[in-house]
């Protein structure tokens, strides 16, 4: 396990989100984040709580953690959190003080960077090939299969009378 210097990039991540050490003692260790997060879906059995229990402690953070490299922000764990703990924005400030950019946020970047606002097609391309090459098109038919459970259902429009 590769672990970082602590103090620096714990203020730092404190300073990013908006929490202070204090704010994840809340954390009651009840593991529903662990239990609703879309990394279980690869078969990781990752638990969000090992970071936060990190961060509280005041010790290093595991740079190899998988959710470090998986998390995809769906909020999911945030919204089981009992104390509404904002988890993916405590990933995303780690990665950032860490200096681990996913190819997705550098390409998201990139494009804002092009076009001035996100162009699909570009991020498409760009990150298309790394997902054929590393093997993860294989989750295609799970992915398809939450997308279309979360996506918006036909509504009937109720006229008024």
């Amino acid at each position: 396990m590769q672990r970082i210097d602590s103090n620096h990039m714990n203020e730092r991540v404190f300073e990013l989100t908006g929490y202070r050490r204090e704010d994840f003692s809340v954390c009651l260790g009840c593991k529903i984040c662990a239990s609703v997060c879309t990394v279980n879906d690869l078969a990781i059995n990752v638990n969000p709580q090992d970071i936060l229990l990190s961060l509280f402690m005041g010790k290093a953070v595991d740079k190899a953690h998988p959710l470090f490299r998986y998390c995809t922000n769906c909020y999911q764990c945030t919204n089981a959190c009992p104390w509404g703990i904002r988890i993916p924005e405590v990933i995303r400030a780690v990665r950032e003080s860490l200096g681990m950019e996913t190819l997705f946020e550098r390409v998201f970047k990139g494009s804002v960077g092009i076009w001035g606002r996100v162009y699909e097609p570009y991020i498409f391309l760009k990150t298309g090939l790394f997902l054929a090459r590393e093997g993860y098109l294989r989750y295609m038919p799970r992915w398809t299969g939450y997308m279309s459970f979360h996506l918006p259902k036909k509504v009937k429009i109720k006229t008024g009378s």
